[in-house]
C-alpha cells in the first residue's frame, strides 16, 4: 500500500512538470511600422521553452517567397535586419524549401540548454500596402499557420505614419481559411493592437486587416514598378535574350568553321576511293559507325580475302574460323588486322552470339577507336567545341531563369524549346567535312551509285562523264560485296549479280561461308541471313545496359501578405 502511495504521489508531481516541460512557443510578440512609401518594418519577439526534442540547435521561420495581388503574382522581398536570441547576435543561413524562404537561426555545433530562449527576428518588406479605389489596407499574416509548436500567448502592434488614420481594424484567427474572431482591439500610445483571447494550437494563427484613408501611403513608385515588372517578366526576358544570343553564336560559328567545301558532281564511280576499306567508306559516308555494319562488312571481306571462314550455326550464333596457312600476299585494311588479331589467334575459333563476350567487346571498340582516328579529323570536323560551348551557355540560361521564374508559364517552356530547337539544329549543321573528307565523300557517293544501279546502267551503258560499266564478274561481284553490305545496297548488288550472271549466281558457293549450304533458293537470301545472324550475334554479344526510370481572397486566417511558419531543429 505504501509504496502504491508513493507511486501515485510521484506521478502527480510529475505530470505537472512534463506538461511545463513540452516545447511551445509561450508568447509570439509582432510589431509593424509602416513606412510612408508603403514598406514596413516588421519585428517578431519569439518566446519558446526548449527541451531538446524538435528544438536543440535554434529555431526556423519559413516566410513565403510569393503573394498575389490583382491577380498577378508578385516576389515578396524581404530584407533581413538583424537576428537575436536571448539578447545576443545569433547566426543564420537563408535557403529556400518549395515557396518558402526559410531563415534557419542557431549554429549547427551549439546545443541549447532547455528551458526559456527569446528570438527576435527584425526584417522589412517592400510595397506591403495595397491600394483600391475608396481606400488603401494593411492585409498581413502576422502569425502564419505553419508553425509545428502551440501559440500560449499572441499580439501584433500596428505603428502608422503620423499622416495616415485608420478607417477600420479587423483580424482572423485560427487555421488556415477560418474566419475565427478570438482576439481584442485596442488603440493605444500611437499604436493599433490586436490581442488574441485564446492559445493557439500548432497550425493556427492570427491574420490582421487595417483599413487606411485613401492617399494617405504613397503609391509605389517608379523603381518599384520597374522592380516588379521586373520580378514579373525578367526570367522569361533572360530566356528570351539567351535564345536570341546562342542563335547568334551558332550562326557566327557556323559561318566560321561549319560550311562544307564545296561539293564536286555526283557520277557513277566504279571503284571504291583507292586505300579505303569497307569499313572506312561506311565510316565517311554515314560520318560515324551506324549499326554493325561496318563490323560485319570487315568479318566478310576477312572471310573473302582468306583470313576467316564464316558459319552461321543459328540465326543468332555465328562461328568465325582464321584459316591455318600461309599469309603472303592476302590484302588486309589496318582496321581488319586489329580486329583478326584481338579476335582469333591462327587456327583458332570463336562464337559469337547467345551471350556476353568480352574478348570481342573489347576487340570491337578498338576496331571502332581505330576507325575514328583513322577517318576522323583529317576527313570531318565536329567541331564540338563550340556546340558543347553554346549548350553549355543555354543551360546557365535556363538554370538562372528556373530561379528567377515566379512561375513556368507555356512561354517559357516555348522558350526552352526554342532553345532546344537552336542547338539540335546546329548541332546538325555546324560537323563540317574537311576538303580531303567532301573529295572522298563525293567519290563514295559516286561508287555507292553504281552498286545499287548497276543493272540500270548496264543497260543505258553510262551517264554523262562515267564511261562504260566494267563488265561483271564473279571476283568483282565478291570483291565489291563488303562495300555494298557497309553502305547498306547489298540487296540492288546480289539482285543484279544474279540477274545478270545466273548460272554463276546459282552455282556460288563462297569458301569463307558454309551459308550455301543451309539450302537457301537465292544468293541473296543466304546473304541477308548470314547478314541477320551476324548482327544479331553481334548484338548478344556486347554487355547490355539497363535503365530505370521513375517517377516527379480577403477576410480569413492565413490570407494576405506574411504568414508561413516555423519549427525547431
Amino acid at each position: 500500500m505504501i509504496r502504491i502511495v508513493t507511486l501515485s504521489l510521484l506521478i502527480a508531481i510529475g505530470a505537472p512538470s512534463a506538461a511545463l516541460a513540452a516545447e511551445q512557443i509561450d508568447s509570439y510578440d509582432v510589431k509593424i511600422t509602416v513606412e510612408q512609401d508603403g514598406d514596413i518594418l516588421v519585428t517578431e519577439t519569439i518566446d519558446v521553452t526548449s527541451e531538446g526534442n524538435r528544438i536543440r540547435r535554434g529555431i526556423f521561420r519559413d516566410l513565403p517567397r510569393l503573394y498575389e495581388e490583382n491577380g498577378v503574382t508578385l516576389p515578396f522581398r524581404y530584407d533581413v535586419k538583424r537576428i537575436r536570441r536571448d539578447g545576443e547576435k545569433e547566426p543564420y543561413e537563408i535557403s529556400r524549401v518549395g515557396n518558402a524562404a526559410r531563415w534557419r537561426i542557431g549554429d549547427p555545433d551549439v546545443f541549447l540548454d532547455n528551458g526559456r530562449h527569446v528570438y527576435e527576428i527584425e526584417y522589412s518588406v517592400k510595397n506591403q500596402i495595397r491600394y483600391f479605389q475608396t481606400h488603401d489596407e494593411l492585409y498581413w499574416n502576422a502569425i502564419g499557420q505553419y508553425w509545428a509548436f502551440p501559440i500560449a500567448r499572441a499580439r501584433v502592434a500596428v505603428t502608422l505614419p503620423d499622416s495616415a488614420n485608420a478607417t477600420g481594424a479587423d483580424a482572423y484567427t485560427g487555421g488556415f481559411g477560418e474566419q475565427g474572431r478570438d482576439y481584442r482591439y485596442a488603440y493605444e500610445n500611437g499604436a493599433h493592437i490586436f490581442e488574441a483571447t485564446r492559445g493557439f494550437s500548432a497550425r493556427e494563427g492570427m491574420t490582421i486587416s487595417l483599413s487606411l484613408e485613401k492617399g494617405a501611403i504613397d503609391p509605389p513608385s517608379a523603381a518599384d514598378k520597374r522592380a516588379n515588372w521586373w520580378a514579373l517578366n525578367g526570367s522569361l526576358f533572360i530566356l528570351t535574350l539567351g535564345a536570341v544570343g546562342v542563335s547568334v553564336f551558332h550562326y557566327l560559328a557556323w559561318r566560321r568553321v561549319g560550311i562544307d567545301p564545296p561539293k564536286g558532281p555526283v557520277f557513277p564511280r566504279y571503284e571504291p576511293p583507292k586505300g579505303h576499306s569497307p569499313a572506312g567508306v561506311h565510316y565517311v559516308y554515314h560520318r560515324q559507325l551506324k549499326g554493325h555494319d561496318a563490323l560485319i562488312a570487315s568479318l566478310i571481306n576477312l572471310g573473302i580475302n582468306k583470313w576467316i571462314r564464316i558459319d552461321p550455326i543459328s540465326k543468332k550464333k555465328t562461328t568465325l574460323t582464321r584459316f591455318d596457312d600461309d599469309e603472303t600476299g592476302k590484302t588486309v585494311f589496318p582496321a581488319e588486322r586489329l580486329l583478326l588479331k584481338k579476335l582469333l589467334s591462327r587456327g583458332g575459333s570463336r562464337t559469337i552470339g547467345g551471350k556476353t563476350d568480352m574478348t570481342f567487346t573489347k576487340a570491337y571498340q578498338k576496331f571502332r577507336s581505330n576507325l575514328s582516328r583513322r577517318f576522323g579529323a583529317e576527313y570531318f570536323k565536329w567541331n564540338f567545341g563550340f556546340i558543347a560551348l553554346a549548350a553549355g551557355a543555354s543551360i546557365a540560361v535556363v538554370a538562372l531563369s528556373a530561379v528567377m521564374a515566379l512561375q513556368w508559364t507555356p512561354w517559357h517552356f516555348a522558350g526552352v524549346g526554342a532553345l532546344t530547337l537552336v542547338n539540335l539544329l546546329f548541332a546538325y549543321l555546324l560537323p563540317a567535312a574537311t576538303e580531303k573528307g567532301q573529295k572522298i565523300r563525293t567519290e563514295i557517293e559516286g561508287f555507292k551509285l553504281y552498286l545499287e544501279t548497276a543493272e540500270k546502267l548496264q543497260i543505258n551503258m553510262a551517264e554523262v562523264g562515267a564511261g562504260a560499266p566494267p563488265v561483271l564478274t564473279v571476283e568483282r561481284y565478291e570483291r565489291f560485296l563488303p562495300y555494298a553490305i557497309a553502305l547498306g545496297v547489298e540487296k540492288p548488288w546480289t539482285k543484279h549479280f544474279e540477274k545478270t550472271l545466273p548460272r554463276e549466281a546459282e552455282a556460288y558457293d563462297p569458301y569463307w561461308s558454309t551459308g550455301r549450304s543451309h539450302g537457301y533458293r537465292s544468293l541473296y537470301g543466304m546473304n541477308k541471313a548470314l547478314v541477320a545472324s551476324m548482327s544479331s550475334g553481334v548484338s548478344s554479344a556486347m554487355p547490355q545496359s539497363s535503365s530505370s526510370s521513375g517517377s516527379g481572397g480577403g477576410g480569413f486566417s492565413g490570407g494576405g501578405g506574411g504568414g508561413g511558419g516555423g519549427g525547431g531543429w
